[in-house]
């Protein structure tokens, strides 16, 4: 694991309840809104294990609709991430899983989305103290750490497709 500093380790500072269940999950659908230039048209969530246990309890469905929304995992309207979708005319759909295939972890979820024609499919998983990974993208196994410094344009030139 690479941490940059003692928050790695701590936690960032974040809308709670949970660092693994809400700020790594903000910071997985960020990098999808980051990629996309803006808020998806569409998102589909698969959320897997705990997450599918646990997702409403420890607000990772707010958290993920934060993170498509474009918001940091500080910012208090991810409170209000389910209206604030609907104000943008996100359509948004959920789904619950057992165990994910590609990806052995209970913190896990499958995230699709498109926006202006554009189609993504990532895999993250929120590994702890707010730090997160992407594991899949658009069909190619990955192992990309979001607390580190990412190339965005090689990424979307490499994995930002058509629409399915």
């Amino acid at each position: 694991m690479i941490y940059n500093s003692c928050f790695d380790i701590i936690g960032p500072i974040m809308v709670g309840p949970s660092s693994s269940h809400t700020a790594g999950v903000v910071s997985i659908g960020k990098f999808a809104y980051d990629l996309l230039g803006g808020v998806p048209d569409y998102a589909h969530i698969t959320f897997y294990d705990s997450f599918a246990e646990t997702y409403r309890g420890h607000g990772t469905d707010k958290a993920i609709l934060g993170g498509l929304l474009g918001m940091d995992t500080d910012d208090p309207g991810i409170r209000y991430a389910f209206d604030l979708a609907q104000d943008e005319k996100m359509n948004v759909t959920f789904q619950m899983e057992n165990q994910c295939s590609y990806f052995d972890h209970p913190n896990t979820l499958m995230v699709e989305v498109r926006r202006k024609g554009k189609g993504l499919e990532i895999g993250g998983a929120s590994l702890g103290g707010g730090l997160s990974k992407i594991f899949y993208m658009n069909e190619h196994r990955l192992d990309l750490l979001l607390n580190t410094e990412i190339d965005m344009e090689w990424i979307k030139e490499t994995y930002l497709s058509e629409s399915r």
